[in-house]
């Protein structure tokens, strides 16, 4: 059974200014975090603005990242759908089109039961023969995947682990305890509780930070597994230095992460999917300005 670990990078989906696909940019980001030493891409995350792509803006999306990584680390994608058959025929896709594996969370709207929830897994699993993540993200879906219903599960074939997108350190480390399968990959679904899941067992970090960051993220992970905690410490407070930069894009994230990008110097337009907001002008003078002053801004 394959087993993922290490720095997952959530990728964003790179859109022209007119809002479709944008190819070169989307090749230039991924070839630019694995360059980096990121352990993963996911494509089709919450910040690949997945809710919102088209079937055909999807498919293009995994083609061109699969084709551009090239074998060089896993590729997952995200293939949430609210509808199990249309979870299922993107899994499919995903898996013809050469991708390593899938990350799937609940299906949005209506509230599910228990033996839904499973059939939901379930059918993924038995309809296509292919590893893939659990995605707990309660903020987004309105349901939970407590540590009882993960270790049910985790009893799926083809389930090897979950992102766990929330606070709890308690109920990640429940979950870490008393899933017996193995392997099975507890990934922190934010770097602001990376190390800590680390400490408890955890496999790694799938985090969009990391198409900004990411030196510091496989710093963290590769200390961490040298036995060197007091030096996983050390460089995992150099998150904090990009601080200002996420206070200053609060409430229009993805446009702003795509901007950070930007004046990085990386071919990337901020554009995001319609209901999505944009950065306001005031954002990008501010952000603008304090990249310059951390020496991080390449363009104007």
């Amino acid at each position: 059974m394959v087993e993922w670990k290490g720095v997952f990078t959530i990728l964003v989906s790179a859109l022209t200014r007119e809002g479709g696909v944008d190819e070169g940019g989307m090749r230039a980001s991924v070839d630019w975090v694995v360059g980096q030493g990121v352990h993963g891409v996911i494509a089709l995350g919450s910040v690949g603005e997945f809710p919102y792509l088209s079937p055909e803006e999807k498919r293009e999306i995994i083609d061109v990242v699969v084709d551009e990584v090239n074998g060089r680390v896993p590729v997952l994608v995200g293939t949430s759908h609210w509808g199990t058959d249309e979870t299922v025929g993107l899994s499919r896709y995903a898996r013809d089109a050469g991708a390593d594996g899938f990350m799937i969370n609940l299906p949005a709207y209506f509230q599910l039961g228990d033996d839904e929830i499973y059939g939901h897994y379930e059918a993924v699993s038995a309809e296509v023969d292919a590893p893939f993540l659990l995605y707990n993200i309660p903020s987004a879906t309105h349901l939970e995947l407590t540590p009882e219903r993960v270790v049910r599960l985790a009893e799926i074939e083809n389930v090897v682990g979950i992102k766990e997108t929330i606070q709890d350190l308690e109920q990640i480390g429940e979950v870490i305890r008393r899933v017996r399968k193995r392997p099975f990959s507890v990934f922190a679904g934010m770097s602001s509780i990376f190390l800590k899941v680390l400490e408890l067992g955890g496999a790694g970090v799938i985090d969009p930070r990391s198409n900004i960051a990411p030196e510091t993220l496989t710093g963290v992970y590769q200390a961490f597994e040298a036995g060197d905690l007091e030096r996983a410490r050390r460089i995992y407070g150099r998150l904090r230095d990009y601080a200002p930069l996420f206070k200053i894009i609060k409430g229009a994230d993805i446009a702003g992460i795509k901007e950070i990008m930007r004046l990085m110097g990386r071919p990337i337009q901020p554009t995001v999917k319609r209901p999505l907001p944009q950065l306001t002008g005031d954002q990008r003078r501010l952000l603008r300005e304090q990249m310059q002053k951390m020496g991080l801004a390449r363009v104007a």
